[in-house]
């Protein structure tokens, strides 16, 4: 048993540390944790369906300009429903990951309560470590609007080039 002890390493916690809530409390955070967790799915979920749902309006401004009897004005229009469209889900996207942000902060302070098995699982996936994954998914997504906008203004531009 001795010997079990001293191959031990620093990052090994002593023992088991049990939550010092009542079972009310650790359900009703239990709860809130559960809830917390389902957001966060459901703001990436929103981000992602965003990113989708202005790409497919890109495609389709696209196709009114080349299949739609079009003037200077309506053009103009389309470009700047491009230009709107993009600045919008940019928006959104970034709301949405402020959003995350305040559910894991959430999260961390449920944490703090729960017992050390439970911290040390949390923390297999160090918070540094997700918020970098987070920010440069964060970042994938608003460069693929950035760039399917500016495909969409050389797409008309190259349909109905300036008169």
């Amino acid at each position: 048993m001795a010997d079990r002890k001293t191959e031990a390493t620093e990052d090994d916690e002593p023992e088991l540390v049990a939550s010092e809530l009542d079972e009310l409390t650790h359900r009703e955070l239990g709860h809130i944790y559960d809830d917390s967790t389902r957001t966060i799915i459901y703001s990436k979920g929103i981000q992602w369906k965003a990113v989708a749902s202005t790409l497919v309006i890109y495609v389709v401004i696209v196709a009114l300009a080349k299949y739609v009897s079009h003037g200077e004005q309506f053009m103009m229009v389309l470009k700047l429903s491009a230009i709107v469209m993009a600045m919008a889900a940019t928006f959104m996207l970034v709301l949405f990951q402020f959003w995350q942000h305040t559910e894991a902060r959430k999260l961390a302070a449920i944490e703090s309560s729960y017992s050390s098995l439970f911290r040390k699982i949390r923390r297999i996936k160090s918070k540094r470590e997700a918020d970098f994954h987070r920010y440069i998914i964060l970042l994938f997504m608003v460069g693929s609007i950035v760039l399917g906008c500016v495909i969409t203004l050389m797409s008309l531009e190259a349909i109905a080039p300036n008169r």
